[in-house]
Formats: C-alpha cells, structure tokens, sequence
C-alpha cells in the first residue's frame, strides 16, 4: 500500500482548474525541464541495468550506427537501459524511458520509432537475456536524469500530460511533440488574467532538434515555434473573483492571428532570439451593432462638453528581444537565469459608443472629440525587458520580473503539495506617471494553484 501511495506521488499530478478560459513554459513554457540531478529518494523507483549479452549489445549497437549516430561516441560494452517505476510491484511491467550506448542516447520516442522490436525483447518482465542491475546507489547518469525529469514533467513517454491553472491549461498531444496550450490574457504587454480582455489557443511544436551533443540535455532544440489564434473575452464581471478590479480593455470582433519562436543560436545555443506578435484579423467596423454588456467602458468628456461612453480595444500587440540561459553552476545546474532583452509594440485605440440606447449601439473609432489612439512614442513605451530564476532542486521554485508596456509584471509560483500542486501568484503594476495615465491601466493581483496529471 505505502509503494503504491509513494508511487501516485512520483509520477501522478492531479488536474484541478479554478477558472475562466486559460501556458506555456515552457518550453517554455515547463518549470523544471532544465534538471540533471534526482532526488535520492526517487533513484530506487527507476530500475536501471547494464545489457551483457553479445548478441543483443550488437542489436542495439547497429541501430545506433543505422540511426546516424558517432562511431566515436558509442561502445557496445556500455548499454545502459532505464524504465519508468513499476505500476505494480508484485507485476512488473518494464516502461523504457532511455538506452544509453556509451555517450549516445535514445529516449522513449525515438526507441519506440527506431528499435520498437527490439525493444519489446529488451523490456520483456522476464529480461530472457543476460544482464547486470545497476546498484540503486549508483548516481544517474546527467542523460538518465534528463529522462527521469521529462517523465516528470514534460515527458516523451506517457500518452498524455496535462497542466492547469487559472492563467493557462497545457496538453501534450499523445506521443507525439506537439503540445496545446490555452492562455488567458497578453502578458507580453504586461496585462495578466482578465485585464486585456482577450485568450488565445496555441499550438506549440519544437521544429530543429539540437545537434550539440553537450548542450542538447539542457536546449533539447534549436527552434521552438507556435501558432495559433486569440478571441475576445465577453464577461465583463470577475464573479467569485471580486479582489481583482474590473477590466478595462476589450479585444475587437473577428479574433486575432498569434504567430511566435524562440531560435537559438547554433554555435552557441544558450543565447537566441525570440519573436511574438498578435495581429487583429479584422478592422473596427462602425456599421454592425455591438452587444453592450460584453465591452468594458468608462466616461470621458469631450471637447465639445458632452460626456462620451469610451469602449478601448486592445489590437496588435508583441515584442523582440534577444535572450540568454545560464547556468550558475552547468555541473549541478540547480539555479537556472533567463535574461530577454528587446522591444515591445501595443496598441490600443478607444472607440466611442453610438447610437440609440434603447435599441442598436455601434463603436465610432474615428473620432476627434478627445479620443486616443496609444501606442510606443518614447524610450519606456518600446522597452520590453525580463529575467527569470528557476531554483530546481529538491524545493523547486521561480522568480521572474518582466517590463513591458510601462507594466512591471511579476511572478512567483512555489510547490505546495509534492510534485503536483503548486501556487501561482502574478502581480502587474503599471508605471506610467500621473501626466500620462491611462484610465484603462489598472494594477492587477491574481494567484491560481496550479496542478498536474500525467497518464
């Protein structure tokens, strides 16, 4: 009973979402994807062993060749294979999350493409070949700690894994690498949750694998990419949520284009480039009727001395920066940095609500009377600045601090229950001065638990 509780807590993470419609982490959008060092207490659950028999070593050792891999980096004496914890101890199915052949590596997806015959024989509960178990003392290899840690939390090898959150749901499609994720808010213009009005649905998909052999544990790929679509919110209300204050902006009809990547650099992949940007896909139109309830609004005075009902919109958004990893310590990497660096671009323009209000009401956007049209003029309004770190070992735990947008956007998220429940608190402060507010920039707490289920 106690193996079987012990072993819901290392590989289950149960789903549980508070609200609305909602990464990431990423690869982003992941928390923890960077480890290369287990929890002594998680080792024994891991069976590893040493393949000795001639004939099945040559097996595995030609896949390798075929596969493309480095003569130089393979010995055929040196096969390591790694399974995922037995479900049932009195039964035990052996799950392959990892075979090793010297420096070079399979991991789950790419056994079960490349040698899955083979693998069957090599997974078999009776192991009819010979072989030596590796002490449960012995540490990890940093490529068996990769796996281990992908199985975790990212992994190759499960059907599915699915994350939720008040601020974002993440699925992994299958055994496959695409990963669907739903996003409340445009937090790359510092608006957290409900504020901006509008989610989006992505779908995010690494396009180039690493080559470098020494970096590839911790940057698995080159390019990282996403697409995917934004629609506006129509709740105007917060409900149960009633500490955050009511939003201001509302996205426009006809939804928006979301296009991304994050590239990393070839010869040196810690540094790299990223690109985001959520184009409108239709204009404001002034002829078709709005449904008043779903816009916020707020009263300004005009010119002329009447009060207008102003509805703002928030349309194309994005940014570019350049960024860097960096490990404290690239040995035990258990304190991980993020650095971007770049410019951002928002732009919102308010609309005046017409018409008659016992009947049709329109938005009119080409007004004069004293209506906005805000987007980057000076130095702040265009700096899109964030650093992020990750403590990832046995108490893992992310700082991160984003100026974008004259919005300083912070984030705290921390484990509360094991592995599987955590708590994820943003808080986004606008620094705009006085002279230059803007009545739909309103400061915005919000914490969400946040939880996981892999099966």
């Amino acid at each position: 009973m106690i193996n079987k509780i012990r072993f819901i807590f290392i590989t289950c993470i149960a789903l549980c979402t508070i609200a609305g419609v909602a990464s990431a982490q990423s690869s982003d959008d992941s928390v923890l994807v960077d480890l290369k060092t287990v929890d002594p207490e998680l080792l024994p659950y891991f069976p590893r062993w040493i393949v000795t028999e001639p004939n099945l070593q040559l097996q595995v050792y030609q896949t390798f060749i075929l596969d493309g891999r480095d003569k130089r980096n393979l010995d055929m004496n040196d096969i390591i294979v790694t399974c995922a914890p037995f479900k049932d101890p009195v039964n035990p199915v052996y799950n392959i999350l990892l075979i090793e052949c010297g420096k070079e590596r399979m991991v789950a997806s790419e056994i079960d493409a490349k040698m899955r015959k083979l693998s069957y024989k090599i997974s078999d509960p009776k192991r009819p070949y010979a072989y030596r178990d590796i002490p449960k003392s012995t540490p990890p290899s940093s490529a068996v700690s990769d796996a281990i840690l992908d199985y975790m939390n990212t992994p190759t090898n499960v059907t599915h894994a699915i994350s939720a959150s008040a601020f974002e749901q993440t699925l992994k499609l299958g055994k496959t690498d695409f990963w669907l994720q739903s996003v409340v808010g445009t937090e790359g213009s510092g608006y957290t949750f409900f504020a901006p009005g509008e989610a989006k649905v992505l779908l995010r998909r690494p396009l180039y694998v690493n080559p470098d052999p020494e970096s590839r544990p911790a940057i698995p790929n080159l390019i990282n990419f996403h697409i995917g679509f934004g629609y506006r919110l129509t709740d105007t209300s917060n409900g149960l949520l009633s500490f955050i204050p009511e939003r201001r902006l509302n996205a426009g009809r006809g939804g928006k284009g979301v296009f991304g990547f994050d590239l990393h650099a070839p010869f040196h992949p810690q540094f790299g480039v990223s690109f985001h940007i959520e184009v409108p896909m239709a204009s404001i139109d002034s002829t078709k009727t709005i449904d008043m309830p779903t816009y916020a609004m707020y009263t300004r005075t005009g010119f002329d001395g009447r009060d207008m009902q102003i509805a703002p919109l928030i349309r194309t958004t994005g940014y570019a920066a350049v960024f860097y990893n960096w490990w404290v310590d690239p040995e035990v990497p258990e304190n991980f940095f993020r650095f971007d660096l770049g410019v951002n671009y928002t732009d919102i323009r308010e609309t005046v609500v017409i018409g008659n209000p016992l009947s049709n009401r329109y938005l009119q956007p080409n007004s004069n009377n004293g209506i906005g049209l805000y987007h980057p003029v000076e130095f702040t309004d265009w700096l899109y600045a964030k650093i992020e770190y990750r403590n990832q070992k046995n108490f893992p735990f992310g700082i991160s601090m984003q100026y974008s947008n004259n919005f300083l956007l912070s984030r705290v998220y921390l484990p509360l229950l094991g592995d599987w429940l955590y708590l994820d608190a943003r808080y986004a402060y606008s620094t705009i001065s006085d002279e230059r507010a803007r009545p739909f920039d309103v400061s915005t707490f919000m914490l969400s638990p946040v939880v996981r289920f892999n099966f």
